[in-house]
């Protein structure tokens, strides 16, 4: 089985900081997202599945836009099955509800912990999601995870909190490749700070579990990379 976690936010710096070698795996490195002009969510990985720039249509209507399985890698596979992938497979709600309580924190109107509280909430729903479909029979599978994002956008600046948040992004991984052959982590952008809050930086990251050389590649060519492992 192959296995594409794909981890919202997940900075690159962090990852070498906080020596996260079940993230870096055997190969790692940045993905370059300069062909954005809005490295949006829904936007970078719609294109990263397709294998091309989404941005002039996904902007027309962000978190409504998604691309069919036709358009994208896991048409070249027979068994296939993705969890909460924005762009493709998100779901809406828990979504909506988490930009809404980001956006009450922002103005006051709502705490951090009654916002962090609800992003654990969501995260351990997808993870359980996540694992049972990893004792299931599928050439390809993928799973995202906003953890890293939604929690950097209000505490990125907060380094022992954030060390936290990327042992768990750890554990998932590591468990993963006890099961799974081939594993791909994927960033659609990075966090810089930004106070004690967090903001888009302008790469991503990427890693392997076998030994390869992507240097720097632009998210639109990784779908190319995840083909040739069928």
């Amino acid at each position: 089985m192959i296995v594409i976690l794909g981890y919202d936010g997940l900075e690159y710096n962090y990852v070498v900081e906080f020596k996260c070698k079940e993230l870096m795996q055997e190969s790692f490195g940045k993905t370059d997202i300069s062909m954005f002009t809005e490295p949006r969510t829904v936007v970078i990985w719609s294109s990263f599945l397709t294998g091309r720039n989404t941005e002039k249509l996904a902007l027309k209507d962000l978190w409504n836009f998604r691309v069919k399985p036709e358009e994208t890698f896991f048409s070249k596979f027979k068994k296939w099955y993705a969890i909460d992938v924005p762009g493709f497979t998100h779901i809406s709600e828990i979504h909506a509800k988490e930009r809404e309580v980001m956006k009450k924190v922002f103005e006051g109107e709502a705490s951090v912990e009654e916002y962090d509280k609800l992003i654990f909430e969501n995260h351990k729903k997808v993870k359980e999601m996540f694992f049972e479909a990893l004792e299931k029979d599928y050439d390809i599978l993928m799973s995202y995870f906003s953890l890293a994002d939604s929690i950097g956008h209000v505490s990125f600046g907060l380094k022992i909190k954030m060390k936290l948040i990327y042992r768990e992004l750890e554990k998932i991984a590591k468990k993963t490749k006890e099961v799974a052959k081939k594993v791909f982590i994927i960033s659609d952008h990075g966090m810089k700070a930004v106070g004690r809050f967090g903001d888009h930086s302008n790469y991503g990251f990427w890693s392997f579990s076998e030994n390869v050389d992507l240097g720097t590649p632009k998210v639109i060519e990784l779908r190319k990379f995840i083909e040739s492992l069928a």
